[in-house]
């Protein structure tokens, strides 16, 4: 019996480790999903119309006769609400940086994650930020919105 229970113990700690969840306030949001706090309020949203991000192939081109294809891609980000933004946080997937400097004006923590550079420390209603990357392959990586605090 203390075996089972036990082994019940350990399946509940790997499951909860390895949950496709990110904490939101008391929440725990999906991945892909948006954590938005207003007012101390948190609410996880599939899609986050407060800040909306939109990317543009700058450039591709490839390197070693062809054989690694490389896509330049400008980011911006804008505040769509109609109040200021601060702590804004991008979930990326399917990032593969060409090498440690071709991601710029934005900060990449060691997760992935994306956050606005220490000199922005907020975007006012209807400002941009824009940085840019440049990504091993021929596609954008998908950059969707993690957290935002509305103030």
């Amino acid at each position: 019996m203390k075996f089972i229970f036990a082994l019940l113990v350990a399946c509940l700690a790997i499951a909860s480790v390895s949950a496709n969840f990110d904490v939101c306030g008391p929440h725990q949001c999906e991945i892909g999903h948006s954590c938005v706090c207003d007012n101390g309020q948190y609410r996880c949203v599939y899609y986050c119309g407060d800040v909306i991000v939109t990317q543009k192939v700058v450039s591709r081109w490839s390197d070693n006769n062809g054989q690694q294809p490389y896509t330049q891609v400008e980011v911006t980000i804008r505040n769509a609400s109609h109040k200021n933004v601060k702590n804004v946080v991008l979930g990326t997937q399917n990032m593969n940086l060409k090498d440690n400097n071709a991601i710029w004006s934005i900060t990449r923590l060691s997760n992935g994650n994306l956050v606005l550079p220490t000199y922005v420390t907020k975007l006012s209603p209807g400002q941009t930020h824009t940085f840019g990357y440049i990504n091993k392959g021929n596609n954008p990586a998908n950059i969707y919105v993690k957290y935002v605090d509305l103030f």
